[in-house]
């Protein structure tokens, strides 16, 4: 969207969420939207022009019966309402494809079992044989776990528990997938916060996955790609050896590595750590640099961009000693014999994992940006963490869009809000303040006032921007920036997500979707798994809000495949009408 974040606060979380500074604009001389109509790629799906056009595609395909015995509900008729949720708001029903991206669903089986059959009966030998296309040895991606086939309804009467993880799009877990060999063949695993999390596998049937992988900018060419991710691979393993879970997360944690500042810390922490520094190895344990599981993604990440684990990076930070200790200690795990990287993990599967030591002259990634984009790039990390303003927004852009479907939404829009409350407080840790706290009643006052503001219908979208503006204000003025603690920052899952589909940049990388993980036993091969796969059959209806609309496909194609939302459009002139207003 065109619109700047409104602010990291409280007001600016409202703001944001109810879409306040939105505009749309044509850029003239292109191609105008629907000029030529929608015809593409029969093998093109996700952002077809980019790197996902060439990803594996999967001869396997869902069993919609097994799929149904797992996760119940109404029968699917296609693998894509699996993805989607039925959104009953009392006088208004509509379907969201919150968790599809604009294209066929790329199938790819998982398993923690070898031999097992899959729906079919057909015999399945490995594990990961599916996974280990996508991912091949030494190539790294994320695993962003969610529980959206298990909750394919939202309506009014739902629980504020239940608003609280739809709010979080039903993403749960982030594991990051390595590419590996087992016994010369390859293979896949996962590293995850906390350690023995699937003991590094990909979990059970009833949790399923997406599948993306980091795009690197375009101004990094396929060799400084590829030191990168060897950088990052590392990282990762580092990370996941010398961090610690917070065992009772549940909102309100702060990022302590929020800037490439306090990432640079924390990398001399874990280089220490690594080396058998009793002190770094407590930093890790201090409550504020507990590292959750997307936290673990986003640092290691960030971390292998900013910071190669090479001599001229590694020796002003740490010093001679300790890093030739660390590298010590990375040459014995690549030699199969004990070392810090295995003996403090709990995934033994880590093992597997081979570490490297950056090539001698690579540099912090934003060192390869043109002139006129380096400062720019150097502020940045891997993502941008969300606020509590991003998480409602992209909530609601994938789930009820106010300015599209009218003001005679209002009401409902009102009563999501307050069902949010609680979820809100604790995200922003207002819900361990007693009532009677000047803060809490503060806060609570100015939700109510908003709350009765959005449930108004007024005569158009602009009158209600300009009704909302004073609270907005007001907002601001209570709630002014945090410290630089970290607190009222995020990475959760949904930030791996939303990111997938377009909708959060500001980060170095974007990623790319490869496919929906699907357990082994929900999937069978498809009748001709030579055959690309066919333009994707509509996900909604014709005449319902979605349709011909870019909400929740930047990157792709509307869910009813009407038109496009990816950065090709504008060339071949068959962006939706709305693309320049959600995916620029």
């Amino acid at each position: 969207m065109k619109s700047k974040l409104l602010s990291s606060t409280l007001g600016g979380l409202f703001a944001l969420m109810l879409f306040v500074g939105c505009s749309a604009e044509s850029d003239d001389g292109s191609a105008k939207p629907g000029q030529t109509g929608f015809s593409r790629p029969p093998a093109c799906y996700g952002k077809c022009d980019g790197p996902s056009a060439g990803t594996f595609l999967s001869p396997y395909e869902a069993d919609l019966e097994a799929l149904h015995r797992t996760y119940g509900g109404a029968p699917l008729k296609s693998v894509e309402q699996a993805f989607s949720v039925q959104m009953d708001l009392g006088e208004v029903s509509f379907t969201a494809p919150t968790h599809l991206f604009g294209g066929p669903v790329n199938i790819i089986p998982y398993a923690d079992e070898d031999a097992l059959s899959d729906a079919a009966g057909r015999f399945f030998p490995h594990r990961d044989e599916i996974i280990a296309k996508v991912f091949p040895p030494g190539s790294v991606g994320f695993a962003i776990k969610h529980h959206r086939p298990s909750h394919r309804t939202i309506s009014l009467g739902g629980s504020a528990a239940s608003m609280k993880e739809n709010m979080k799009l039903q993403d749960t877990h982030i594991g990051i997938v390595v590419g590996i060999e087992w016994n010369g063949q390859p293979g896949a695993i996962t590293i995850n916060n906390p350690q023995s999390y699937q003991q590094g596998l990909f979990g059970d049937d009833d949790y399923p996955m997406i599948f993306v992988r980091p795009v690197f900018p375009g101004y990094v060419s396929s060799q400084l790609q590829s030191a990168f991710m060897d950088n990052i691979r590392t990282m990762m393993v580092g990370f996941n050896t010398v961090s610690n879970f917070p065992g009772d997360y549940n909102g309100g944690d702060p990022l302590a590595a929020n800037s490439p500042e306090k990432l640079q810390t924390h990398v001399e922490m874990m280089v220490r750590a690594i080396a058998g520094d009793a002190a770094a190895e407590q930093f890790f344990r201090r409550p504020e640099n507990l590292i959750y599981c997307a936290e673990l993604a986003f640092v290691a990440t960030s971390a292998g961009l900013l910071f190669p684990l090479n001599d001229t990076t590694m020796i002003p930070l740490v010093g001679q000693q300790v890093w030739d200790t660390f590298q010590s200690e990375l040459h014995k795990h690549n030699a199969h014999e004990r070392s810090a990287f295995t003996e403090q993990n709990e995934n033994e599967l880590v093992s597997s994992v081979t570490l490297s030591i950056a090539p001698a002259d690579l540099q912090p990634i934003a060192e390869y940006a043109p002139a006129n984009m380096i400062e720019a790039e150097r502020q940045k990390l891997a993502f941008k963490p969300m606020t509590m303003a991003d998480i409602v927004q992209h909530f609601m852009r994938t789930h009820v869009p106010r300015e599209q479907m009218g003001e005679s939404l209002a009401p409902v829009q009102g009563q999501l809000l307050g069902l949010m409350r609680p979820g809100l407080l604790e995200a922003m840790g207002m819900d361990r303040l007693p009532s009677s706290d000047p803060r809490r009643q503060a806060v609570d006052a100015l939700f109510d006032n908003m709350v009765q503001v959005v449930s108004t219908p007024y005569g158009s979208y602009a009158e209600f921007q300009q009704a909302i503006a004073p609270l907005m204000d007001q907002a601001r003025a209570m709630t002014g920036p945090r410290d630089d603690s970290g607190t009222g920052l995020f990475v959760p899952p949904s930030l791996f997500h939303v990111v997938t589909q377009g909708k959060h940049n500001g980060g170095l990388l974007q990623l790319a979707y490869e496919g929906h993980g699907l357990h082994v036993t929900q999937v069978k091969l498809k009748a001709n798994p030579s055959q690309p796969p066919a333009t994707p059959e509509p996900v909604v209806e014709p005449n319902e809000p979605f349709a011909g609309s870019c909400v929740g496909s930047c990157g792709g194609v509307s869910p009813d495949v009407s038109c496009a939302c990816d950065d090709l459009c504008v060339q071949l002139g068959d962006c939706c009408e709305d693309y320049d207003q959600h995916c620029q």
